[in-house]
């Protein structure tokens, strides 16, 4: 399938949809045709209509337009068929344990990076300051082990995330729950393009032009474990955003780490109470005093088992 026409199919079907996997052997009229025969709909001033050569038409404009507008700001794209996608995306699993890879992601930046063995690091946006302290000491530590760090931009843990692999002199990747025209919250701004800048990559599912949601959030997070291979949850709440992340980790059978903090009033925290909750779901206890070193090989040499989609 073309970039149009996988630009297109999301407009139609919506991004991230189960539909769209249907569709994805075809292309040309093939598709269209396909399309047209299908029983899906889309819809047209509140109504529910059958999609029809027109909206399919619509659909290839919207398209171009993206295409147009991604190219001139310098964005790349990164398909599925793509040589350069890398395998472990195709393993992709959300936290209900589907099979649910990205068919298209926007990228700025340097693009190989997809390539590195890659470890995730979430955690809430209000931390304690061990909470900080343990997510920044950790990302310093995995990128001197020779992991990139993958993290959401999100303030709080994310930040620290990214903030302690640029230090050092690593690269990290963000994963953007809206278009690559903008950065939430607006205060990582300056670190977004710091992350660029040294190297790394800014991702998203969502083109040029498109806000954030609710679910935006919650479904980019299943990218971040899709794109490593271990994740580190380093402060969350039994209910928290991290908690996405960590079950997608859980579901793609693949090692999930929790900060286990020496404090025990850090421990007694309402944002800590998340991270004994997942070890009982299967996470392991991960400290900053750990021998991180034997725990980055632990995971750079953990065996991958290719799983084929389409």
């Amino acid at each position: 399938m073309t970039l149009s026409e996988t630009i297109a199919l999301s407009y139609l079907l919506g991004i991230a949809s189960k539909k769209l996997y249907r569709f994805m052997e075809y292309t040309g009229e093939d598709l269209i045709q396909r399309l047209i025969e299908s029983s899906l709909t889309i819809k047209e001033e509140g109504e529910s209509v059958p999609i029809g050569k027109t909206h399919i038409e619509q659909a290839f404009a919207y398209a171009q337009k993206v295409i147009e507008r991604s190219q001139a700001e310098g964005f790349q794209f990164l398909l599925y068929g793509d040589e350069a996608y890398p395998e472990i995306l195709r393993r992709t699993t959300n936290e209900r344990g589907d099979l649910t890879p990205p068919v298209l992601l926007y990228a700025k930046g340097d693009l190989s990076v997809v390539k590195d063995p890659c470890i995730a690091i979430a955690g809430t946006r209000h931390p304690s300051p061990e909470g900080m302290s343990a997510a920044k000491h950790l990302a310093e530590d995995f990128v001197k082990e020779g992991l990139t760090v993958v993290s959401g931009l999100a303030l709080g843990c994310d930040t620290a995330a990214h903030e302690g692999a640029l230090a050092a002199k690593g690269k990290t990747v963000a994963f953007l729950a809206h278009g690559l025209h903008m950065v939430t919250p607006t205060e990582n701004i300056g670190l977004a393009k710091r992350i660029v800048e040294n190297g790394g990559l800014l991702l998203s599912e969502y083109p040029m032009g498109m806000s954030f949601s609710k679910y935006s959030f919650i479904s980019r997070d299943r990218l971040q474990s899709g794109l490593s291979q271990a994740t580190v949850v380093v402060q969350t709440d039994k209910n928290g955003g991290s908690m996405h992340v960590a079950n997608a980790t859980l579901m793609s059978q693949k090692p999930l780490y929790s900060v286990y903090f020496q404090d025990e009033r850090t421990r007694a925290l309402e944002i800590s109470q998340g991270n004994d909750y997942l070890v009982k779901k299967g996470a392991k206890y991960l400290s900053v005093t750990d021998d991180l070193h034997a725990v980055a090989q632990s995971i750079l040499n953990k065996p991958s088992f290719p799983t084929t989609l389409f």
